[in-house]
Formats: C-alpha cells, sequence, structure tokens
C-alpha cells in the first residue's frame, strides 16, 4: 500500500467564505482525537497533516509542480464545492490531477454552497464503465451517479463553524475507513469517557461535573440530530431525482432511509421528507386528471441505442406487451402492467444456432413474436417461451444492412414479414416458414443505397418500400432511380415506382392509396453551427399516390425544417372532425405535427412544440399524446394541436415514447443508460368521494371557520360548481369539513343561471351563507329575460332563511348599487346614480345581514367615499366586520384605498393621510392583503415599499424594502406573524413583521406560472398556484396548487403538489376540484411512512446505495 505524505489536500476558492470554511474544516480535522477502537482498525492514530495551500506551499516560482507534489501525495482529496468553486479553474485542474493517480472514491465533497447539481464537478457526477457491443468489442459509456457530500451550508460564518463539527464526522469516516454510525458512536463514547475521567479527579464538585456531563452529552446529541436532518434533507432531494427518473422505489426507500426513531412520530426528521413522500406515494392525485408520472423501471443488460428509430420498442396489439431489444443483442418482452420480464432472450439463447446479436422484435398475433439477427429470423411463442423456427434466406446476404439505422427496415402484417436490406427484399409466411418473395431490387432503374421505410397495403399483396439515402444532397441527375417508393407484388416479384421522389415514411390508406411522406435536402453544408457541426436544413411535404395508376392525388404544402437529427412520424388515425369520423394523416418533423385529413390533403390542425418530437400516440378519437425528447409528454387535440399542455414527463432526455391505451400507461426509453420507464395515471385510494352526484365542473372551493358562543370551531367546505361543460345547471353546496355529509345546496332553476358573491357569515348568531343568483328564462319578446334575487341561508338547519329580488335589497339605498357581506354579518352597499358612469361621486351605507335578508335601518346614513370623476373597484371587510376597506381608481393609472372605522363611523388616516397609494387597486389579489386576526394591513407602493398597518392603532406598524416590481402578491399568515409575498421576479419571500426582515426567500420551480398566492392568515401553511382551465375537453387541467408548511423557525417547505387541489388551513383538509370532488386530511409523516413501508414490505437500499449516500443506520 502506498505511504502517503499528506491524510488529505483541501481544495477550494480562494475568496473569504470559501477560505473560512476550508480553515475551519483543516482545523477540525487535524485537531480531532480518533477513538482507541478506530486507532486499531484504521491503523492511524491521528489526522497528522492536511495540505491546504495557503498554509503548506514553499516560497516557490513552480506553484503548478509544488500543488502537483502535494495532490501526488495526498491520500484524499476534500473539494469544498461551492458556485465559486466550480469557476475556479485551478480548482478543476487540481480535481482532474488529483483522478490521474487516484479513484473517485478518494475525493470528498463538502457543500459549502448551491445545489449539488450545480456545484459538483461533471466528472464526479459521472463514471465510466465498459460494456459489450454486439460485435464482441468494448465500448466505453458515461453513467451519471449521485455524489455524497457533507453538508456544510449556513446563513453566515457561525452557522457554518457549527455545521463543519457535526459534518466532519463524515468526513472523518471515510479517511478512517468506517462506516459514520461506528465513528458516530465511539465519538460519544469518548466524550462520555472524558468527562468521566475530569469528574474523577476532582472530588467535592461531582454535582457540577455531573450536570456539566450532560449538558456536554446533549450537545453531542443536538450535533447528531442536526447531522441526522441534514442527511435526511439530501436524501429526500435524492428521493424526488429518483422518482423523476422513474426509480419510484428507491424513492420511497432513500425518503425512509432516515427516520424518527419512534415509528409512530408525526414529525419527521426533516420537514423535506414529507414532500418526498408525498410525490413518491402520489398523494391527492386522483383519476380524472390526465397526467401520467413515472411509476417503475426495467434496467436492461445493455444500453440502449443511439438514435430514436434503433431503440423503438413495439407493444402488441393488445397492448399488453412492450418489445425491444438492446446493444448487446438482448430481446426482452415485458409486461406493461407491471414492467416484469416475461422473457429475456440472449444471443445464443438456442444451441447449435445463429449467436449474433438480435437488432430487431416485432410482436405477431396469438402471442407470437419474431426476432431478427444479420443472419437470421426466429419465430417465437413468447408465452410459452419457445422457438417454432429459425427461417435463412438463399442469396447469401445478411438481413441487416450496416447502414440500416433502426436495426432492420421490416414490417409484419398478420403473420407476414417483409424485409429489406438495401439491395434485397424478402417476404416470409412465419406460420409455414416459406419465403414467399426474394427480390433483388437494387439493380438498374431501383437501384438505392437504403430503405427508409416498408409496409404492407391492406391486403397484404403488396410491398411498399420507402428509397432514398437520407441526409445527402444530390443533383437530381444523380439521384435519379435512387429516390423513390417502390411497389412490389408478392406473387410475382413485379416491380413498379409509384413514387419518384426521396421517401422517408409511408403508409397505407386504402387498398390502392398510400401516403408518403417526402423529404428534399436543401443545403447541407451550408448551416453550420459555432462549433462547427453541419445541420440538415430539408423540406418535408406529404402525397397521396394511387398505387395502381401511380399518380398523385394531393400533396400538402411544403415546409423547412433544420437540426442535426430530425425525427420524423408518420400514422393514419380514425378520429372525430367536428362530430364526423374521418382517416387522419398524423405528420409530425422534428418539432412540427400536422393533422391532415386523407381524403383531400387539407390540414386540419398543426401545431409546433418546444422540443423534438420523438413519436406521437392516439389517446382516443379526439386527442393525441405528443412525446418530446426532453422527456415531456404533451397533449393535443383536434381542436388545439398548439395547446402545450403538458400530461406527463419522465427526467432525463429520450428515445422514444409510446402509449397502451388498455392501460393507459406510458412507456419512455431513455436516451443513455439501460432504462425504461413506465408511467401511469396515479390514484390516491386515501381520498374519499365528496358526491356531487351530478358531472358538472366544480368552479371553486372555499373554505371556512365559524365559532359559536362557547369558542368551539366548525369548519365548513364551499362547493361552487357550474354547467358549463354539460349544460346542466348551477349551483352550490356546503359541507362540514372532513366529511361528505351535505348540509345545505342550492341550485339554479334554469340552465343559463348563475350563482355569484357567495359569502359565509354569521346570521343572528347562527352559520349562514349569502349569495345572488341571476335566473336566464326564454321570452318570446326579448330573447333572454333575467330574474335577480339575494339568497340568505342558515347552515345550522340547512335551510334557507330568505330570499329576496335585487329590487328589494337595493332600493334601501338611493343609488344603483353593489353589496359586500362581511364576516359577522355587516352589510356594505355602495354605488352611484349610474353605476356605469365613471364621474359621478361614490357613496355607500352600512346594514345587517340577518334571517330576513340584507337588512338597512331607515335611519342608516349615506357616506360619500369618493368625489366625482373617481370609481371604486371593489370592497373588503376585516375579519371582526369593524373595518371597511374601498380599493379606489383614480383614474390616472394611479390607486389608492380608504378605510372606513364601522363603530366611529368615520375615515381612519395615517401619518395624516386617510388615502393610502397602492400599486394596481384592478385586482384583489394584488398588492395588498388583510390579515385573519390582528387587523393588519399590507399594501405595496411604486417605490418598491410594503407597507404593514395597524388598522387598531392606526399607525404604520411596519416598512419592508422588497424591490420594484410591476405585480406583487402577498397574504399574512402564522397568526399574522409573517407575511408571504410572490412578485413578478418569481420568488416566493417570507417576511418577519414584528422584525422587519426576511425569514426566507426561494424560487418557484413549477412549470406552471402562479395566478395566486393562497393564505388565510391564521394557519402555518400557504399555497401558490393557478385555477382554470385552458382546454374544454375532460381530463385537461392546469389548476395546480402547490401547498408549503411554515416551521416555527420561519422556513418554508413544500408540502405537496396538488393538481386542480384546494386547502383548509386550519381545519387540516385538502380537495380535489376534480368530476364528483375528492378530499381527505393533510396527511402526516407516521401515516405517509406507514403507506410506505407497506408498498416496499421490508425492501431496502442496496449496500452500494448505503455506501453511496453515507447510510448507515
Amino acid at each position: 500500500m502506498k505511504k502517503y505524505t499528506y491524510d488529505a489536500f483541501i481544495s477550494y476558492s480562494h475568496n473569504e467564505k470559501d477560505a473560512f470554511a476550508a480553515e475551519q474544516l483543516h482545523k477540525t480535522l487535524e485537531h480531532y482525537h480518533i477513538p482507541k477502537r478506530i486507532q486499531q482498525s484504521s491503523g492511524k492514530k491521528k489526522i497528522e497533516r492536511v495540505f491546504r495551500d495557503r498554509e503548506e506551499m514553499p516560497i516557490s516560482f513552480n506553484l503548478a509542480s509544488n500543488i502537483q507534489e502535494a495532490l501526488d501525495q495526498s491520500e484524499f482529496l476534500i473539494l469544498m464545492c461551492s458556485p465559486n468553486s466550480i469557476k475556479s479553474e485551478w480548482v478543476q485542474r487540481e480535481v482532474e490531477t488529483f483522478l490521474k493517480s487516484h479513484s473517485k472514491e478518494q475525493v470528498l465533497t463538502v457543500l459549502l454552497e448551491g445545489e449539488p447539481e450545480k456545484v459538483f464537478p461533471e466528472v464526479l457526477c459521472y463514471e465510466e464503465r465498459k460494456v459489450e457491443s454486439e460485435d464482441g468489442t468494448e465500448q466505453t459509456v458515461k453513467v451519471k451517479i449521485e455524489p455524497m457530500a457533507a453538508d456544510i451550508r449556513g446563513k453566515d460564518k457561525s452557522e457554518i463553524k457549527k455545521k463543519i463539527e457535526q459534518e466532519s464526522l463524515r468526513i472523518l469516516a471515510k479517511m478512517l475507513g468506517c462506516t459514520y454510525d461506528t465513528l458516530r458512536q465511539r465519538h460519544r463514547e469518548y466524550a462520555l469517557h472524558r468527562m468521566m475521567a475530569v469528574l474523577g479527579g476532582v472530588a467535592g464538585v461531582a454535582v457540577v461535573f455531573t450536570i456539566y456531563a450532560f449538558h456536554q452529552s446533549a450537545k453531542i446529541n443536538e450535533r447528531y440530530q442536526e447531522s441526522r436532518r441534514n442527511q435526511a434533507r439530501y436524501l429526500s432531494q435524492i428521493s424526488t431525482d429518483l422518482l423523476d427518473g422513474g426509480d419510484r422505489e428507491n424513492a420511497l426507500l432513500t425518503a425512509l432511509a432516515v427516520v424518527p426513531e419512534d415509528s409512530d412520530s408525526d414529525e419527521p426528521v426533516a420537514e423535506e421528507q414529507m414532500y418526498a413522500l408525498n410525490e413518491a406515494l402520489h398523494s391527492y392525485e386522483h383519476e380524472e386528471h390526465l397526467n401520467y408520472k413515472p411509476w417503475y423501471k426495467y434496467e436492461m443488460s445493455g444500453n440502449t441505442y443511439s438514435s430514436q428509430s434503433q431503440s423503438s420498442g413495439m407493444l402488441s396489439e393488445d397492448g399488453q406487451t412492450y418489445f425491444c431489444v438492446d446493444q448487446l443483442g438482448n430481446a426482452y418482452v415485458l409486461n406493461v402492467e407491471d414492467g416484469s420480464c416475461i422473457w429475456k432472450i440472449a444471443p445464443g439463447e438456442w444451441e447449435t444456432k445463429e449467436t449474433n446479436g438480435f437488432r430487431k422484435i416485432l410482436p405477431v398475433k396469438d402471442e407470437k413474436a419474431v426476432l431478427i439477427t444479420k443472419k437470421g429470423i426466429f419465430y417465437i411463442d413468447w408465452k410459452k417461451q419457445q422457438l417454432i423456427r429459425e427461417m435463412k434466406n438463399d442469396a447469401e446476404e445478411d438481413f441487416l444492412s450496416e447502414r440500416d439505422r433502426d436495426g432492420a427496415c421490416c414490417t409484419v402484417s398478420g403473420t407476414n414479414l417483409a424485409i429489406a436490406n438495401g439491395h434485397y427484399l424478402w417476404v416470409y409466411d412465419l406460420e409455414s416458414g416459406e419465403c414467399q418473395l426474394q427480390s433483388q431490387y437494387d439493380q438498374e432503374k431501383y437501384s438505392s443505397d437504403q430503405a427508409n421505410a416498408i409496409a404492407f397495403d391492406e391486403k397484404a399483396e403488396n410491398v411498399f418500400l420507402a428509397l432514398g439515402n437520407e441526409w445527402e444532397y444530390a443533383e437530381p441527375s444523380a439521384s435519379e432511380g435512387k429516390e423513390s417508393v417502390l411497389k412490389i407484388q408478392i406473387s410475382t416479384g413485379e416491380k413498379s415506382r409509384v413514387a419518384t421522389e426521396k421517401a422517408k415514411k409511408i403508409c397505407a390508406v386504402s387498398e390502392n392509396q398510400m401516403a408518403v411522406l417526402h423529404m428534399e435536402c436543401i443545403n447541407e453544408d451550408e448551416v453550420i453551427d459555432n462549433v462547427g457541426m453541419s445541420a440538415v436544413q430539408a423540406k418535408y411535404w406529404i402525397t397521396l399516390y394511387d398505387t395502381e395508376e401511380g399518380k398523385k392525388q394531393w400533396s400538402s404544402v411544403p415546409y423547412t425544417v433544420s437540426g442535426y437529427t430530425i425525427p420524423e412520424t408518420l400514422l393514419l388515425r380514425d378520429m372525430e372532425i367536428n362530430g364526423e369520423l374521418k382517416k387522419v394523416l398524423v405528420v409530425s418533423v422534428k418539432d412540427r405535427i400536422q393533422l391532415i385529413d386523407a381524403e383531400n390533403g387539407t390540414v386540419i390542425r398543426e401545431g409546433i412544440f418546444r422540443e423534438d418530437i420523438v413519436n406521437v400516440v392516439q389517446a382516443d378519437k379526439r386527442r393525441l399524446l405528443v412525446g418530446l425528447s426532453d422527456g415531456s409528454v404533451m397533449i393535443g387535440t383536434v381542436e388545439d394541436m398548439s395547446a402545450n399542455m403538458e400530461v406527463g414527463s419522465v427526467s432525463g432526455k429520450i428515445l422514444d415514447f409510446t402509449f397502451s391505451p388498455e392501460h393507459q400507461q406510458v412507456i419512455w426509453t431513455m436516451k443513455s443508460g439501460k432504462r425504461l420507464v413506465f408511467g401511469e395515471k396515479q390514484t390516491d385510494q386515501q381520498m374519499k368521494s365528496v358526491n356531487l352526484e351530478k358531472e358538472n365542473d366544480v368552479d371553486s372551493v372555499k373554505y371556512t371557520t365559524w365559532t359559536d358562543q362557547k369558542g368551539k370551531e366548525q369548519n365548513y367546505r364551499i362547493i361552487e360548481y357550474n354547467g358549463l361543460q354539460t349544460d346542466l345547471k348551477e349551483g352550490v353546496r356546503v359541507y362540514r369539513t372532513g366529511t361528505s355529509d351535505l348540509i345545505f345546496q342550492y341550485e339554479c332553476k334554469t340552465a343559463g343561471g348563475m350563482i355569484s358573491e357567495v359569502k359565509f357569515s354569521d346570521i343572528d348568531g347562527n352559520p349562514g351563507l349569502s349569495f345572488k343568483v341571476i335566473e336566464k328564462y326564454e321570452s318570446n319578446e326579448l330573447g333572454k329575460r333575467c330574474e335577480s334575487k339575494y339568497v340568505t341561508a342558515d347552515l345550522n338547519s340547512g335551510k334557507i332563511c330568505s330570499e329576496q329580488t335585487e329590487d328589494e335589497v337595493e332600493n334601501q339605498f338611493d343609488s344603483v348599487s353593489a353589496v359586500e357581506v362581511g364576516n359577522k354579518g355587516l352589510a356594505v352597499m355602495y354605488g352611484n346614480e349610474d353605476f356605469t358612469a365613471a364621474n359621478k361621486e361614490i357613496s355607500f351605507m352600512t346594514g345587517s345581514l340577518t334571517e330576513k335578508g340584507i337588512q338597512f335601518s331607515k335611519k342608516a346614513k349615506s357616506h360619500q367615499v369618493t368625489e366625482e370623476g373617481r370609481g371604486v373597484n371593489w370592497v373588503s371587510i376585516t375579519a371582526d366586520d369593524r373595518y371597511v376597506l374601498f380599493y379606489i381608481d383614480n383614474q390616472d393609472d394611479t390607486y389608492c384605498l380608504k378605510v372606513w372605522n364601522v363603530e366611529k363611523e368615520k375615515w381612519e388616516s395615517y401619518d395624516g393621510q386617510t388615502e393610502l397609494l397602492v400599486l394596481d387597486a384592478r385586482d384583489k389579489r394584488n398588492s395588498m392583503s388583510i390579515g385573519a386576526e390582528k387587523n393588519l394591513l399590507a399594501t405595496y407602493t411604486q417605490d418598491g415599499m410594503i407597507h404593514v398597518f395597524d388598522l387598531e392603532k392606526g399607525t404604520e406598524a411596519q416598512t419592508l424594502k422588497c424591490g420594484n416590481y410591476k405585480k406583487i402578491q402577498m397574504g399574512f399568515c402564522a397568526n399574522d406573524q409573517y407575511l408571504v409575498t410572490y412578485d413578478d421576479s418569481e420568488m416566493i419571500t417570507l417576511w418577519d413583521i414584528s422584525e422587519g426582515k426576511i425569514l426566507m426567500k426561494e424560487e418557484y420551480d413549477s412549470k406552471t406560472s402562479i395566478e395566486s398566492l393562497y393564505t388565510n392568515g391564521s394557519g402555518w401553511y400557504f399555497g401558490v398556484g393557478f385555477y382554470g382551465y385552458t382546454l374544454g375537453d375532460e381530463g385537461f387541467y392546469t389548476s395546480e396548487l402547490m401547498l408549503y408548511s411554515i416551521d416555527k423557525e420561519g422556513k418554508f417547505y413544500k408540502y405537496a403538489y396538488i393538481p386542480a387541489g384546494y386547502a383548509d388551513y386550519t381545519g387540516k383538509e385538502i380537495c380535489v376540484a376534480s368530476g364528483e370532488g375528492w378530499y381527505s386530511p393533510f396527511y402526516s409523516f407516521s401515516e405517509l411512512r406507514k403507506r410506505a413501508e407497506k408498498e416496499m414490505a421490508g425492501k431496502s437500499l442496496s449496500d452500494a446505495d448505503k455506501n453511496r449516500y453515507f447510510i448507515s443506520e
């Protein structure tokens, strides 16, 4: 074993923060006392010397040689990873130099700042492995790995120093050749023994030292627990990454790798575990949503091919079985339902038979399949795992051309197989083994170097070949005869040319019709990128041919695309267009897709996607699933092919994508590695139905809490639903949170009726509901006749208290009015003589919501809000009904608000001002918020400041400097202690109001933009997301809620992602507004843990994974 001069070399960027951390770690390592048992096992009595260039570097002109010598003489390289280090050329050279004489296992990473994927050198994130190709040669491939790091990230030097004390044991464990758990235990024993030795030598102060010993023991345990929290945080991120990559099993196992010692504990080791487990268990997902998530994976023995066409697997006709091959020549028959391998067929599977690797496997009916090698064709019964027969040809020709990018140009119709190699075409009857046709087609006028595609006609009487060298540009005279569609009659071998242009894809449309995707390479050598690589620019179009007469029936308009690779798809599908079933050609080239009427060539729909399209599959008669090269699955409809609605994704680049309608599963073929990922729609079986009974669309879900006179709280769920998509009637329902017990329902009498202004309120000491109804009736004279009324309901009895016509309510005021209702029964009516006229003054008066409805005293006074020329956009009432806020449009692109004190009947002033400026008063969600418990008001002004006013004291309680934004949303939370904001820089910020400082700031990383921020003032949760459907088609949703939890230290963490979700932060309920509606409680950690452990059924991470992640528990 080599003897090293240094135990370790610390590599770091020489800025203040990195240098400080390196120095502290250096001191910690060299002053560490190695426990005796570890000394015996490791042979080291202490860490002798650690090289850190500012201390160990001698004065020399030859700096590089001294560093190189130190690196060579160091047993370990400790790499301080940060945004500064990854940019440091010197640090990267030190890593490269060290790895020339050491293994990657001797590099110990320390995460000082940033995220691992952004600050770790790329060389440490991959390892090279040798694989054997089909011709027996070895090739080297890169496989992504997840390096584990000691996490010392902290907000200041004090916290970093504390983290180094905690995490240094992880580094020392590697240096001493023991597990972290063993070293931690020995370290604790040593500390306690040392304290007891001191106690034994100092009599008379035993009590003092005993207390000290317990104190020190508590500190050691605190550091240990903090170290476990750091590891749990890191493993939670690993879990999310594994899930995105299709490895759900290991995602669950890593999320559970560090758990509380008490199995019933509702508190996780780290809050990040809640999101990791909710994601891996697919919490709050429900079947109405079209959302395919990675569920399980299959690892092949060899890598996937490097091109999309080579890696294309195929589904059986019933969609239950998947067939594919790898680069080592293994063939696989997989069960789509669970991703298990039914049969892996290795080269040389059958003795005395062909041993070349399998290049293609195609499903045949009746649980049969055909495999193809260079020299042979093998017909198998995959259900019985038997070889039926082997077939060879008489031409002494390989079935596969060296230029066949897709492994084999072949197709199956019934039990007939057609295969072409660029020179010959063979047609076999697989059942009999008879070669029905062997035809050489590369002579004379039909010569070609490449067959791009092959197809039978509808009756399997003729075979069609799409010919033409793929990317080569050629003058017309040079390509004449080589680029065409060739028709070969199976019974006679007669050949005829159908088309005379380069053909890429072909598809039979009817008995005598063939659709062809043509391509013309325009200028291969003219499109050059910045690294000198040549891209292809090509023109594409579709032509429909009469195959009997060889005539064109129509051609589509050509379009041009360019790229290094251009994936193509051509399918014929029956689709419903304007209520009529039509034959539609689905054509995709690179990132463009077209739906073309096969009868006349009319482009029905087209769209462009953000990435290359690797495949298109039909979901149903009106929808297509489009697989993109970045792993996304997009949806397109016959109404809109450019909606760019994502309905699933896998992390990483893909080569192929397919879909099984029978199992509602997608299958991704990953671009690098050996992995196939199976995804499906997930359903959270723990959720219970709200039982809406009718298939109305849920329009919104509101939650409220009512407290009776004895202080007992009751939470309610209020669901508004509409009939926009179903022509059913609009309505509102009320339930007690946590149940599906309906306590009140109101439904419009007419299909066109509308319900608005739904508001929970106290009605004479009882929980009540107030809302406005507009009914629309047919009228012979007027077309539509509308009737409006205000309705109040008692939720205790579930009955309507009153119904007032709009005139009955509004005639109590002298103006055309709008009404706002408060939580405690306050009613505010405001308006002017002509509410549509902005130049009239606005007035208001206050009244009450009672069992008799909205009532105003005859003595009620009218108060002016604005003078002429300004308008009131909307009104808010504080939770206790003591203050009314009017949001005013000054009609000059400026806005303000005024605060009315209901009890004192006067306008409140702040620093002498009764009008408070705000950024924008057109939207309730923008630039302002009202507290739920403390009557606080937060506003944002154009100077980039948030002003927090105490309405009770009439003072400005705090000013928060946050920056200049065009749009900012805000909401109080955590009993009004904190204010959370979301601005147009897509940053979520949590503010401590009393301290006037930022507690935490984080970028929102969802693919869907935030429309709203959701808080309720009291809860220790908040949500961000978007509510609304951008496509009017069932199964599509863009609504989403990302729910965050807040801890007592003012940190927020992702709790769960909930499509179409709503949350009750007080009653702790999640509701999914889909179909009949679904609800469940906020899941606790112990519940998630038990569900995960039940699914894993005793499984655990492999020893290799445990070592990789430093897991020793």
